[in-house]
């Protein structure tokens, strides 16, 4: 079980254990309190209630006409019922009635250890036989004819039954307390089970785990609070994980940040470099071509001319494509969603570059299919085309063979096209750079190709402007570069 430090300090007891504890304190408590007041008061309330039964036998005894031959009878009858001595006398003290049940107690005999006199000349005393150490409680009362009564209760079987009562009790009472402690321990455990429960969640919490949660529904304060404790652990797992969530966010944010410094720095310390060098030429071969026009020259002057055209216009392009690519990524371009026939657009490329193709030994393979149509840009859509096909060129060997074909999309909605070239693998530290304005994954190509590492950078541009997948994969003997396009 999970617990805090500071409770780990102090000695554990369980909750359990605690409440069985004490509520069965409790109910011990309650039985011996019951006991004491039963083995103190016990013998005296039923002395009490005796006393009242002998006085209303007395009043009923009142009633009765001393003259019917039927009195002796009704009283003898009194005292088979009530378990008393009924004795009457006459004024003159010559006995009317004598009971049927003889005390023992005799003139001499009588020992008074108590009398308590009421307010109309009626009294009890308690009589002791001193032969058999038997106590009678002894009521007296003046009858309406003259006469008195006397009636006994033996006070030792009110006590023995007073013992006995308190005896059963007392075994009663300690069956049915090991009975309540049983019922205590289940009810117990049952009560803490919800708490034990919680404890547990609210340890797990402690140690960031929100994945336990309370199970007690019942409709009461423990309910509630499970409730509030699941609550609480769902409010904070939330506001926890949109904590990491932020903080992997500033972190992606800050790496990210250094990325894009580097790739800046790069692309400063790139451009700087491209258009370094054919500054450089120009610069020499116009020096070259003025001193060559100095003396006369004219042919090496006009060769010399030639190059420079050709830098220029090698420094033209790598500008128009810096501003193409400028003009992509910054989303202010408006497209034109035209149909487009994908397999006659290859088409039209292989047909424009067959010459360059033969030359170079390249066989084109185009294989998509004659009914496939995508929607998009299509003088953006061609230029991928372009530049996958020209990258292909550019590193296309072994087979010397490029194949255009039709993918399988992970969007029902889009079109896969691939351009596949046999060749080199492209090294999987480079696959997620060549998409980087001025990466070139194969150093060995020189500039005189006319590549500036823009092209991929160019296809990426264009298909997020469109919305669409684009990426690149290695195969058994070659390279894959693919873009999705939606359906027309």
């Amino acid at each position: 079980m999970n617990m805090s430090k500071k409770t780990e300090s102090k000695r554990f007891i369980s909750i359990r254990l605690r409440l069985f504890l004490q509520v069965g304190a409790i109910v011990l408590l309650a039985v011996t309190l019951i006991l004491a007041l039963n083995k103190w008061y016990l013998s005296s309330i039923y002395i009490l209630n005796q006393k009242r039964t002998m006085q209303s036998l007395a009043e009923e005894i009142d009633t009765y006409d001393v003259s019917a031959a039927d009195y002796s009878s009704k009283i003898a009858l009194l005292e088979k019922d009530n378990g008393v001595t009924i004795d009457v006398y006459m004024s003159d003290g010559t006995p009317l009635y004598y009971g049927a049940a003889p005390t023992g107690i005799t003139g001499g005999k009588i020992v008074i250890k108590d009398r308590h006199d009421n307010p109309d000349g009626s009294f009890f005393e308690i009589q002791e036989n001193a032969l058999s150490d038997t106590q009678f409680i002894v009521y007296g009362k003046s009858l309406n004819f003259g006469g008195d009564l006397e009636m006994y209760s033996k006070k030792t079987t009110i006590d023995s039954y007073a013992d006995t009562a308190i005896n059963v009790m007392l075994i009663t009472s300690i069956l049915a307390l090991c009975g309540t402690l049983v019922a205590i321990y289940f009810y117990s455990k049952r009560f803490t089970k919800p708490l034990i429960e919680m404890s547990c969640v609210t340890g797990g919490m402690a140690d960031m785990d929100f994945s336990k949660k309370c199970e007690y529904g019942g409709n009461d304060e423990i309910g509630t609070l499970a409730s509030s404790i699941n609550e609480l652990s769902d409010s904070l797992k939330n506001t926890l994980d949109d904590l990491n969530e932020k903080n992997r966010r500033l972190q992606e944010d800050i790496e990210r940040e250094q990325q894009l410094d580097k790739i800046r720095k790069d692309f400063i310390s790139n451009v700087s470099h491209e258009l370094k060098t054919p500054i450089s030429i120009i610069q020499g071969y116009s020096e070259g071509a003025k001193l060559m026009l100095d003396s006369g020259d004219a042919k090496g002057a006009s060769e010399y001319c030639e190059i420079i055209t050709d830098e220029t216009h090698k420094m033209n392009t790598l500008v128009l494509q810096l501003l193409e690519l400028s003009m992509y990524e910054s989303g202010n371009v408006k497209l034109s969603m035209d149909k487009i026939d994908l397999r006659a657009a290859a088409e039209e490329y292989g047909e424009e570059n067959r010459l360059k193709f033969e030359s170079n030994g390249i066989k084109f393979i185009n294989d998509i299919p004659s009914d496939s149509f995508g929607l998009g840009d299509s003088v953006k859509i061609r230029m991928i085309f372009n530049n996958y096909i020209s990258n292909a060129c550019s590193h296309v060997s072994g087979d010397n063979i490029i194949r255009v074909y039709k993918g399988q999309s992970t969007d029902k909605g889009s079109i896969r096209i691939c351009v596949y070239n046999s060749g080199s693998h492209i090294d999987s530290d480079d696959m997620d750079k060549i998409w980087i304005s001025f990466y070139r994954a194969d150093k060995s190509h020189s500039r005189a190709e006319g590549r500036f590492g823009l092209g991929l950078s160019i296809v990426g541009a264009i298909q997020k402007l469109h919305g669409e997948k684009y990426g690149a994969e290695n195969t058994d003997d070659g390279v894959v570069f693919w873009f999705d396009i939606k359906k027309a």
